[in-house]
């Protein structure tokens, strides 16, 4: 299981790393698209940890804040997976 994530992470840096070279429109599609299904989880975070900031009551704080940030993950996922389907048309509008 170690090796399969760090073969994972490791082709993923390399992807990362390479694209910049091919530039066109289609790759940032493609990259903007990963990246955005890569760091949504990050999304739950962040608003869990806004909404619990300055909060009086702590539960409905962090109910807010797990239900607003499952919101903009799942939004996160679908403009990111749209834009890894969809980065291929642009060559065929070329």
């Amino acid at each position: 299981m170690k090796r399969t994530i760090s073969l994972i992470i490791a082709s993923v840096m390399v992807v990362a790393f390479a694209v910049p070279s091919f530039a066109s429109e289609t790759i940032e599609k493609f990259k903007g698209g990963v990246k955005d299904v890569a760091t949504s989880p990050l999304e739950v975070r962040d608003h869990v940890k806004a909404e619990t900031d300055g909060a009086k009551f702590m539960p409905f704080a962090l109910a807010g804040g797990l239900l607003k940030g499952g919101f903009y993950m799942a939004k996160k996922i679908v403009t990111g997976s749209l834009g890894i389907v969809t980065s291929p048309l642009e060559l065929v509008r070329k």
